[in-house]
Parts: structure tokens; C-alpha cells; sequence
């Protein structure tokens, strides 16, 4: 396999694991071609659109070769698709193979795969049934149905509501403990979140930041309300209800559906290899399901038509008209969150629904529940995260032909000085805050530059692309329709960039916090520590004689040096075990060692507190001449910036799970 593809795959996934058993609605590729904010001139009555495309039998056909080619460039090993039609299921398939050992193949009917987030439009349902029985309260805090822990508030109460539209305000991770390698590694629910609660960053309702932990926590609740299990619940009052007799939240699978469970397959550069079955019930409902395509055909179908099917009703019409309905969104124009489901606007229509990604499975679900239309698709393999995306584009440009593109026009006045206040680095507000795994963040920041002609270019792959203002403060791609918006606080400055995905929003970053000025630092304090310890090996008999303050502080900048080193060398030695083996170390993290390792920054921490004591004894007492406490006081202040961003970084102490 070519370095390339591992690094590519790499990259995915870790995407995949930063999105969690999901990507939130839909991938970052995807989200860039599909994910556009409304036509601004469309009609806001949806009655006057046009139906979609109905099903023809040139469907078959158009999709079989969307599959074929995408079989030919990507490591595929199967895929299954179910396709919703005015109400009714209309159409199902599957392409490759479920297993490929046995070359068993892909059948929709038969095969469960992992919808991985696709999972929380079940658990949502299920909050929204117990909401029409009168039993929760959407805007009610969570902790009046919690009582196992108290739940995340530093800056407000969190709400279903909250939950619902991922606005908690809590950081997100998962890095370790979001999977499980054995079954024998399952716990409660209820153990699991409050083992691993995350902390309140922000005010509730304020900004969007993706949360499988929230999300967990509304299963709770579903099982605290009903004096259930989650995974009974859903069972009774969603799948029993709805027929869906192939589809299971429980970890392991019951013994029917295991022996027809789709074979998940992984790949860390070395080629597809069976990754076996993915423990997720720590945080099940978040994304434990598996389901033929059949039956996820099934649950679409009673959402598009009103929470009913063939008689067995899940929701009242009105619960799944505001379920569908759209529940927060930052900026008008550009996709938002309903009741659990995420907006999508495609061609100047408007969807809701989910993706989801598992390690081996990359899933996607998208409905017009004003035209009773809707499907399904799930790929096995690592690759099936590029395919998804292209499946859904053409599925939705079938149906619902492509406009063309607004036309470029004139920027707004005063767009030069917004541009200003626009450009810099960038950070995603879904991260680890507190925890050992934010140091990924490290290497890299989001760049957002100025381009020709009032433009802005967002400089990142996959979804980066130049943008035009249309209006103040709101972006459209150029010869496309992602949309990117601004938003600034009461001074005027710009606090936050709002991309067309609604449940992630990129802060913007200060001076101090930007990773390139991060980098810096660590590369000055190597470079200041391997100057420090040549220089103390030349010239050791001269130190050693010499005595007094003088001695003692060179002696101790020796040892924080060789401390420093051996903490940056030991830390790239341990974590390029994760870079290696990136699905290895999403279920064991952080790498064995770590806490020993992590010894030495605090070491390094008093080292440089004494070091800043002898710095003022130097100075004091005019120790040395100018040019050698000159140089002292360098390598000190470097050390103190060594230290700071270390701490920014979670790296002093035992931050982690």
C-alpha cells in the first residue's frame, strides 16, 4: 500500500474518530458540495416546489454504475442502499460483499451494518415519544431526569433542547474510551458518562459543538423516564412497533443477528483488515445500532409519513412536523438543527437528517419529509467515508436536478475592512478542552486568508475553498454553494467562523493560542536546550570550578534541558505509536507509559521556577558579565513559554481518563 494512502487514511481517521461514530450530519467532504445554505432567491413556500424526480427504471441503472466506479476507485468491500418514494419503500440493493473472505454477497434485506451516528435519530425519537406523553420536558434541565451524577453547568443548565441541537457548551473527546475493544470492556451507561463528563466550555444555546456525550445522556434519560434499559426501549417502542426485526442497540449482538452482521474492515496502510465487531455501548446511544438498509427503509418511511407505518404509529403527525422543524441556527440562511435531525440544503432543497462513521462503517440518511422521500447507504471499509459522500450527491442530484450556481457579484461595500477582521487562524470548537488528547490540536490550526478581489480563501483540505461575501459577514463559495459565516462580538471583532455544517463552529484564535506560534516555542526550547547541554559538555571543567551562584544555575539549566529533551523525544517516541496504528489507539489511550512520561514536564516546571530564581541572583549580584546573564535570561524566558504552552496543552499533570 502506498505511503500516500496510509497518511490519507490516516487523516480520515482521525476525522472519523473526531466526528464520532459520526460524522455530524454528514462528512466535512460532503458538507462541502451538499451541505449549502438556502438559495437565497428561492421561495420560502415549499409548496411551490417542484416534486422530485420520481423513480424510473434508469434509477437501477445510474446508481449501478455510481457504485461500479466508485468500487473501481476506492478500497471498497460492500455497501447496501434503501431508497423512500412518495411514502413507500421503493427500491433496495446491495453491491460487493457483506464478508470477503466468503465473498458472501451485500443483501440490504439480510446484512446488518453500522449506521454509527445515524443511531441518534433513534434516540431522538425516542426523547421526542416521551415528550408527547407528557414525561420530559424539552426546555427543562436534564439533571431533573439524571440522578445517577451531576451533570455539566459551570455557565448554565443543559437542556433537551440543548442536547438536541448540540449546543450544550461542553467540550467533546473520546479518544480511548468512545470504543471498546472486547465486550468485556462494557459498562453501564450511566458508569460510563459520569466517568467520563466532560466540562462546560461555554454558555448553553450559544454556539453549536458536536457532543456524543450529550447525546449518551439523552439515552439516559430515556431509560431513567421509562424505568427501562435504553436498549429496551428502543426495542419495544420503536423497532417492535416499525417491524424492524433486524436491528439491535445491544452489545453483543444476539446470537440471529450476529451470524448475519456485516464484516467491518479497518486500514492503517497496510491493506483491508477485519477489525471485528465495534464495542460502542459505553455511549450505545450515540451509535451502537446495526440495521439492514431494509429496516432503516422502514424508519424513514414513518418519518415521512408522520411518525406512522402500515398502521403502527411512533409519533403523533404533529411530534414529527416538529421533530423535523427547525430548532436553532446561528445565522439565517445557512443550515441548522432541528429536533435531532440536521438541515441540508441540496439544489435549493431542504433535508434533514444524519451521517454517521464507525472505524470500518461510513453511513448516511437524508429525508424530504415534505415529499415522502428519503434512503439509506452504509459501506464497510475505510474508504466508504469518500464513497458515502459521493452517493449521496448523486442520489440527491437524481432526484432533485442541479441548479446552476449563483452567479460571482459585486462585494458589498466596506467588504476590504471585514476581510481584515476576518483573516487568521482558526480553531474547531469541537475538541477536548481539558484533556490529554487536545494536544492534537497541535498540528495545526485552520488558516483563513485574504484573497483576489475581497475574497477569503479557507486554506484547509477536503472542505477549504475561496469565498465571496454576498452580504456582510456571509460567505458563498465561489462556483459552488457552501456558505461560511462570521460572527463578532460587541466591540466589532470576529469571535467565530460558522461553516455549513451546523453542529461545529471554528474559533478564531488569539496571538497567543495559535498552534504555528506553539511550534515556535517548543522548536526554541530544543534549540535553546541542545545549546545549553553542547555548551555544558565543553566547557564542564570550567563550570565545575568555578562555584558559587554561578555554578548552581548553569548545573540546574543543564538539568532542565536534559529534562525538556527527554520529554519531547519521549513524547514523540510513545505517541507515534497512535500515528502508526490510529485505530489501535482510539481504544487504548493514551499509550502505555504516558503517565510516567508525563513526570517529566512538571519536573521541568520546578526546574524552570528555579531557574527564574537564580536568573534574579544573577542579575542581582552581577554574576557573569552582560553577554552570559543575557543569554541566561533567554533561555529561561523560552523555558517559561516552554511551560505555558505545555499547560495550554494538557501536558503537565495526568489529564487524561
Amino acid at each position: 500500500m502506498k505511503s500516500t494512502h496510509s497518511i490519507r487514511h490516516l487523516a480520515r481517521t482521525l476525522l472519523a474518530f473526531a466526528v464520532c461514530i459520526g460524522s455530524p450530519a454528514h462528512s466535512v467532504a460532503q458538507l462541502s458540495a451538499t451541505g449549502e445554505s438556502a438559495d437565497p432567491t428561492r421561495t420560502t413556500d415549499i409548496e411551490t416546489k417542484p416534486e422530485p424526480q420520481a423513480p424510473s427504471a434508469s434509477f437501477e441503472p445510474y446508481l449501478d454504475g455510481v457504485m461500479n466506479a466508485l468500487f473501481e476507485d476506492y478500497d471498497l468491500v460492500g455497501a447496501v442502499f434503501s431508497l423512500v418514494y412518495d411514502g413507500q419503500p421503493a427500491f433496495s440493493k446491495g453491491y460487493g460483499y457483506a464478508d470477503l473472505e466468503s465473498r458472501t454477497p451485500a443483501d440490504p434485506a439480510v446484512h446488518l451494518f453500522r449506521p454509527g451516528s445515524v443511531s441518534k435519530l433513534i434516540t431522538w425519537t425516542a426523547v421526542m415519544q416521551l415528550f408527547e406523553q407528557g414525561k420530559v420536558r424539552l426546555d427543562a434541565p436534564v439533571s431533573e431526569y439524571i440522578d445517577q451524577f451531576p451533570t455539566p453547568g459551570s455557565y448554565g443548565a443543559v437542556t433537551l433542547e440543548h442536547a438536541l441541537t448540540h449546543t450544550p457548551g461542553l467540550e467533546d473527546g473520546g479518544i480511548g474510551y468512545l470504543f471498546a475493544e472486547s465486550a468485556d470492556d462494557l459498562v453501564p451507561l450511566a458508569e460510563s458518562l459520569a466517568t467520563h463528563a466532560p466540562t462546560q466550555q461555554w454558555p448553553p444555546g450559544t454556539a453549536a459543538a458536536y457532543s456524543n456525550w450529550t447525546t449518551a445522556l439523552a439515552g439516559l434519560v430515556v431509560a431513567n423516564v421509562s424505568g427501562m434499559t435504553f436498549e429496551e426501549y428502543v426495542a419495544r417502542n420503536i423497532f417492535e412497533p416499525l417491524g424492524m426485526r433486524h436491528s439491535s442497540f445491544d452489545e453483543p449482538l444476539p446470537a440471529p443477528l450476529d451470524a448475519n452482521m456485516a464484516t467491518g474492515y479497518s486500514d492503517v496502510g497496510k491493506g483491508l483488515e477485519v477489525l471485528g465487531y465495534e464495542y460502542i455501548r459505553n455511549f450505545g446511544p450515540a451509535g451502537a445500532l446495526a440495521a439492514t438498509a431494509d429496516d432503516m427503509a422502514r424508519f424513514i418511511v414513518a418519518h415521512v409519513n408522520g411518525g406512522e407505518l402500515n398502521g403502527a404509529r411512533i409519533l403523533k403527525p404533529e411530534t414529527a412536523r416538529l421533530m423535523h422543524s427547525r430548532l436553532f441556527g446561528p445565522v439565517e440562511g445557512l443550515p441548522g438543527m432541528a429536533h435531532g435531525f440536521m438541515e441540508l440544503w441540496h439544489n435549493g432543497h431542504r433535508f434533514v437528517g444524519h451521517g454517521g462513521d464507525t472505524i470500518a462503517f461510513h453511513s448516511d440518511l437524508a429525508i424530504d419529509p415534505d415529499r415522502g422521500f428519503g434512503f439509506y447507504v452504509s459501506f464497510n471499509a475505510p474508504d466508504g467515508g469518500q464513497a458515502r459522500d459521493v452517493v449521496t450527491r448523486a442520489v440527491l442530484n437524481y432526484f432533485y436536478p442541479e441548479a446552476a450556481p449563483a452567479e460571482s457579484a459585486p462585494p458589498p461595500e466596506g467588504t476590504a475592512e471585514r476581510v481584515a477582521n476576518i483573516v487568521g487562524a482558526y480553531r474547531a470548537n469541537r475538541r477536548s478542552h481539558t484533556k490529554l488528547e487536545a494536544v492534537a490540536g497541535l498540528a495545526a490550526d485552520i488558516p483563513i486568508v485574504p484573497g483576489n478581489d475581497g475574497r477569503i480563501v479557507l486554506a484547509l483540505p477536503m472542505f477549504g475553498g475561496e469565498y465571496e461575501e454576498v452580504e456582510p459577514y456571509v460567505f458563498r463559495e465561489v462556483n459552488g454553494r457552501s456558505m461560511l459565516a462570521f460572527e463578532t462580538d460587541a466591540s466589532g471583532a470576529v469571535v467565530r467562523a460558522l461553516p455549513s455544517m451546523p453542529i461545529i463552529a471554528f474559533d478564531k484564535l488569539a496571538f497567543h493560542e495559535t498552534a504555528g506560534n506553539h511550534q515556535l516555542v517548543i522548536a526554541l526550547a530544543l534549540l535553546a536546550a541542545l545549546f545549553v547541554v553542547i555548551n555544558a559538555v565543553r566547557n564542564r571543567s570550567a563550570i565545575r570550578a568555578s562555584g558559587g551562584t554561578g555554578a548552581r544555575a548553569t548545573w540546574t539549566l543543564l538539568g532542565l534541558s536534559i529534562v525538556n529533551l527527554a520529554f519531547v523525544l519521549g513524547f514523540v517516541a510513545l505517541f507515534a505509536t497512535a500515528v502508526q496504528d490510529p485505530v489501535s489507539a482510539m481504544f487504548n489511550f493514551p499509550p502505555t507509559g504516558t503517565g510516567a512520561l508525563l513526570i517529566l514536564p512538571i519536573a521541568g516546571a520546578l526546574l524552570t521556577l528555579a531557574t527564574l530564581g537564580f536568573g534574579a541572583l544573577l542579575w542581582a549580584r552581577g554574576t557573569w558579565n552582560l553577554a552570559k546573564r543575557l543569554r541566561y535570561t533567554y533561555v529561561t524566558v523560552v523555558n517559561v513559554l516552554f511551560v505555558l504552552v505545555l499547560n495550554y496543552w494538557n501536558m503537565i499533570g495526568w489529564n487524561y481518563y
